[in-house]
């Protein structure tokens, strides 16, 4: 037990990382996309690992509930931070200020309240958006706290190995 849930936090370092990455990602729109596909790609490796049946509408549908009804105030700065891209020089500029600290902050929350969620016997037929709101906030600022603490600080973690191709967005 003790291995796995140490295998759930390297998978949600290495996923949150490569969201705040994704948030570098310059054309706007496409940084939320990445950031998206990384988020229900953690959620899918949690799942296996939990040995969770996963089922990628039903998780779209959670993860936007449990966003959406939590931080607005960020969701509205992330899609401000990738619309304002578009503008030259400066858009850029702010929307690499904003993105990857909020995809990171988000994607580390979203990871923890699923593995919590998963490690004592939840699915993801039963999770209760409702109950996790909660949850999941507090996650997220804890989250965007320690992001702002590490700044220049620790290197991205080594990428876990994959057994099977990652979660393709559907197009």
């Amino acid at each position: 037990m003790v291995d796995r849930k140490k295998r759930a936090q390297e998978l949600i370092k290495y996923h949150s990382y490569a969201s705040g990455a994704f948030g570098l990602i310059p054309v706007p729109g496409a940084d939320v996309a990445a950031v998206s596909v990384a988020q229900l790609n953690l959620i899918h490796k949690l799942a296996k690992l939990y040995e969770i049946e996963f089922a990628q509408e039903r998780t779209r549908a959670i993860i936007g509930a449990l966003m959406g009804g939590v931080m607005p105030g960020a969701l509205s700065s992330s899609v401000l931070g990738s619309a304002v891209k578009a503008v030259p020089f400066i858009g850029t500029a702010l929307g690499v200020a904003v993105m990857p600290a909020l995809s990171l902050a988000a994607t580390q929350a979203l990871g923890r309240v699923f593995a919590q969620h998963f490690e004592t016997g939840g699915t993801l037929l039963d999770f209760d958006v409702e109950a996790m709101r909660e949850h999941f906030r507090k996650e997220f600022e804890a989250a965007r706290n320690e992001a702002a603490k590490d700044e220049g600080g620790e290197a991205p973690a080594a990428a876990p190995q994959m057994e099977e191709q990652p979660v393709q967005k559907a197009g």
